[in-house]
């Protein structure tokens, strides 16, 4: 039974605030509640200790079992608490403004009743933990005291190892560069393939955990693959080799034309007249001979069939686990990777537990790391996550523990036990937020917008705080996973991640999680009645006489239903589908009133049941890409729990609940809407963190509605074409720290001098028709501005001086085509981390002038540069330039 000591500390904090203050319970609740508190404080003592000891004990196992039902109770116990109390709130807030209105909307809400009824269940629940900490006797359990820890942020993340691309950094890749040779060789060598062929498949084949990925993402960037092939495409297949899918994905991929919901036939003309005659390169990543959904030989010849229009020696690279795949596919070249080397491997040991240099100052703890990079089996995954976690402990004592832990004999696969023994040494209040991560498909892709507040919804972020940054937490939750080699870094924007988790990774987490998690990876055939959380395909909605399936039907108290997107897939549901959907969303709010999130994104509902206003513990609702629902009930606004409201891309919704003002919870709000302004329920939404705007294709202005939410921090404007300006006035939104915007080509960004946000760390503007960046960046920003991200900014002829941006860390510019150089004095940006610009031509040359002068020479050695190659000059260039420059081919078209 995983991570019961988290949810205890989360249950204990909010019973410890309950107990202390007067809520105006009734018939001696407020006595049992701390009754309640002080029993539950005496048993979380023992908790750590029998974490560990469970593993050779079922009985505590069981126990734990008990216990954590137990927390989930006083969890919605005291939800009901606090659903009152923002009851209370709204009655007082709204009384004087419409006061008829408020007495109907609450009109069924009876305090005394409901008072009493929460006096019975606290008494029972405090039965019931008497009877737990009695049990704890038996088990000789060692309490263990508590520590101080800080909740704000967890433990210090090591930032020097930070990757912020999807492209892998080859100076921080150890031990390959033989490899990465040998494959270059054969995919270069133009006389190496068949005359029947144009396509041929060159194979890395290799345990999970080995790198294989990393190698060909290594080749894939190499310059001179880059320039050998003019279409290059990287699909992540996975288990499931679904060839509609493929098609979809290759085509959308090579920049051809984009491809929907249209038929195979269609799909695979687009696919041919997009590659047709083009030498190409294409990586199919991660490919398994799974049963029934995995590749085979008629999948693979249809595939290579419509793949062979290429050129002569175009190449495919897959990568896979299985010999057997790579013969099926006939290939050309099969390089079977090994472990790294010894050395290789402490090389890379080293790279992850220490501070560059800082190996030198701990020459024992060496030693030991010698005995334990040996227990990795040469595995790069496996030694990058014991090194990341031995980052943050230098006691001899701990490195030898870990050494010596009984875990590594646990089993036959080396990469588990490094594994989990990363895990076993996360903090406390991680692990349930790595075990959430199992409810998702393999070689998902997560925005960390995304997936912090499906944490917060759980209440797995702790803190102290009244109002604490819990996104930003959640932020630092996903770095420190990051540096400890459990999550990988795709892109990083500062202000968010977008991440990747190894399915050797998920495999971990699906076992941590797998008592109270029904995945659409992991469908447990027993003790449906503990799960708690719950994903599932869409696909599986729309079987003939679908409905909720029977495992979440015996489920009694269901926190989760989550339908994630499947990868490189696009459903068609047809009527009787749509149907079965909406027989399905009603159950399940009938029947599971303790839900926390509720995800139906993109079911095409049309219409969603009043009955939803009843989940009063609901704080995540994802009703996004809806694109038949019409309207929303009234009733949605009595979800006063509610924190996370999603309805982007419900083009067909005329307007919003007229008492949205209602949900003062509510920290991220992300809209499409018919409407030309917004109502004005807005403004009261004081608690915004985040606030989107998607495709509101008729709204005209934002009036004076998002003026004053001085607690929104992100603001995304996306495809609102008829929207002319922003705000009459944005000093007063003093958290604003990130602005997006996108394809809105009315919109203005002109503010007068010192009403623009005094606080903006990063900006975003793509696909906009700008002249120039508005004067109040420099004026009223320039002081805290740490990322400006330009694309497809067209029109766009200069930057301000950017020597003003004293704390610039990041520029990004990509397709701006009449942007022809950057002002002077890039060295005056003492903390510029990186340049990056692609599809300037003009740009780049400019660039590489500049560069050649004294500002390369005065800028620190840290700065990453990345320009476009304009000729096999830049490579000299470049040499001259120590390396510091890299340099990516123009797009070939």
């Amino acid at each position: 039974m995983e991570f019961a000591t988290s949810i205890a500390e989360n249950v204990l904090g909010r019973l410890a605030s309950y107990a202390s203050q007067e809520v105006s319970l009734a018939w001696g609740a407020q006595l049992e509640l701390t009754k309640l508190n002080k029993t539950f404080s005496t048993i979380k003592l023992v908790l750590q200790d029998a974490e560990k000891k469970q593993v050779k004990n079922p009985l505590i196992t069981r126990w734990l079992g008990d216990l954590k039902d137990v927390c989930h109770d006083i969890d919605d116990v005291l939800d009901e608490l606090e659903f009152q109390k923002l009851r209370k709130k709204v009655l007082v807030n709204n009384s004087a403004r419409v006061k008829g209105q408020v007495c109907q909307f609450f009109s069924r809400w009876n305090p005394v009743v409901l008072n009493f009824k929460l006096g019975h269940k606290v008494k029972e629940i405090r039965e019931r933990l008497v009877e737990i900490e009695k049990d704890k006797r038996e088990f000789s359990l060692v309490e263990v005291a508590e520590q101080a820890e800080d909740h704000h942020a967890p433990q210090q993340v090591h930032d020097n190892r930070r990757m912020t691309s999807s492209k892998v950094d080859a100076s921080k890749v150890i031990g390959r560069d033989d490899n990465k040779k040998q494959i270059i060789k054969h995919l270069l060598n133009d006389t190496d393939f068949s005359s029947e062929e144009n396509v041929s498949v060159v194979s890395i084949i290799g345990l999970g955990g080995l790198g294989k990925t990393t190698l060909a993402e290594l080749v894939y960037n190499d310059s001179m693959v880059q320039e050998n092939f003019e279409k290059k495409m990287w699909i992540c297949v996975s288990d499931n080799f679904d060839i509609q899918a493929l098609i979809r994905g290759i085509t959308n991929a090579a920049n051809g034309p984009k491809c929907e919901d249209e038929s195979l036939d269609l799909m695979e003309r687009k696919l041919q007249d997009t590659l047709r005659g083009k030498k190409i390169l294409l990586v199919l990543d991660d490919i398994w001979d799974t049963e029934l959904i995995g590749v085979t030989i008629k999948k693979w010849t249809d595939l290579k069939l419509l793949l062979n229009v290429g050129a002569n020696g175009s190449k495919i690279i897959i990568t896979t686990r299985n010999e057997s795949v790579a013969l099926l596919v006939s290939s050309l070249y099969m390089h079977s990777l090994k472990g790294l080397s010894h050395n290789d491997c402490m090389s890379l040991f080293i790279q992850r537990a220490f501070k560059i240099g800082e190996e030198q100052r701990y020459k024992h703890l060496i030693e030991i790391g010698e005995d334990i990079v040996k227990k990795c089996g040469g595995l790069p995954l496996a030694v990058a996550a014991i090194g990341g976690m031995l980052y943050l402990n230098k006691e001899q004592r701990h490195w030898s523990s870990v050494r010596d832990d009984d875990m590594w004999s646990i089993g036959n696969d080396n990469i588990l036990p490094a594994l989990k023994l990363s895990y076993d040494a996360l903090p406390q209040k991680l692990k349930p937020c790595f075990a959430y991560c199992s409810l998702f498909p393999k070689d998902y892709v997560f925005d960390c917008e995304h997936l912090v507040p499906l944490w917060i919804s759980q209440g797995y972020l702790k803190t102290c705080k009244k109002n604490e940054d819990l996104e930003q937490m959640g932020l630092e939750y996903v770095r420190e996973f990051c540096s400890r080699s459990l999550f990988q870094v795709d892109v990083d924007w500062k202000t968010t991640l977008r991440i990747k988790i190894h399915d050797l990774v998920h495999d971990l987490a699906i076992k941590v999680a797998q008592v109270e998690y029904s995945t659409v990876n992991f469908r447990p055939s027993s003790g449906f009645e503990v799960f708690r959380h719950v994903s599932i395909f869409k696909k599986d909605l729309l079987e003939e006489g679908a409905q909720v399936p029977d495992f979440m039907l015996k489920s009694k108290k269901l926190r989760t239903i989550l339908i994630p997107e499947e990868k490189l897939r696009t459903i068609l549901i047809p009527e009787d589908g749509q149907i079965n959907q909406r027989c399905f969303v009603k159950t399940c709010i009938s029947r599971f009133k303790y839900m926390r999130l509720l995800g139906l994104e993109g079911l095409l509902l049309d219409e969603l049941p009043s009955s939803i206003g009843s989940l009063l513990h609901l704080r995540f609702l994802d009703l996004s890409f809806n694109s038949k629902l019409k309207r929303l009930p009234n009733s949605i606004s009595k979800l006063l729990n509610l924190e996370y409201l999603d309805f982007e891309e419900c083009n067909a919704l005329e307007e919003i609940p007229k008492d949205i003002g209602n949900l003062i919870n509510l920290r991220s709000l992300t809209m499409t809407t018919q409407q030309t302004y917004l109502p004005e329920g807005i403004r009261r939404l004081t608690s915004l963190r985040y606030l989107g705007f998607v495709g509101c294709v008729n709204l005209k202005s934002f009036g004076e509605e998002i003026e004053f939410l001085n607690n929104l921090r992100n603001l995304w404007i996306n495809r609102c074409n008829n929207l002319e300006c922003l705000l009459p006035n944005m000093k007063h939104m003093t958290a604003l720290d990130s602005l997006f915007i996108e394809d809105c080509k009315k919109l203005q960004l002109m503010l007068r001098s010192g009403e623009g946000p005094q606080s903006l760390r990063s900006l975003v503007i793509w696909n906009s028709s700008l002249e120039a960046l508005p004067p109040w960046l420099t004026e009223d920003s320039a002081d805290t501005l740490q990322s400006i991200a330009l694309d497809r900014c067209h029109n766009l002829t200069a930057l301000p001086e950017l020597m003003n941006f004293k704390f610039l860390e990041q520029l990004r510019i990509e397709e701006c085509s009449k942007l022809s150089a950057l002002p002077q004095g890039l060295h005056c940006l003492t903390h510029l981390r990186e340049l990056y610009i692609e599809d300037c031509p003009e740009l780049s040359k400019s660039c590489v002038r500049q560069l050649k002068g004294e500002e390369l020479s005065k800028m620190g050695r840290h700065v990453t540069i990345t320009l476009d190659a304009d000729d096999e000059e830049d490579e000299a260039d470049n040499r001259l330039a120590d390396g510091r420059i890299r340099y990516h081919p123009r797009r070939r078209h």
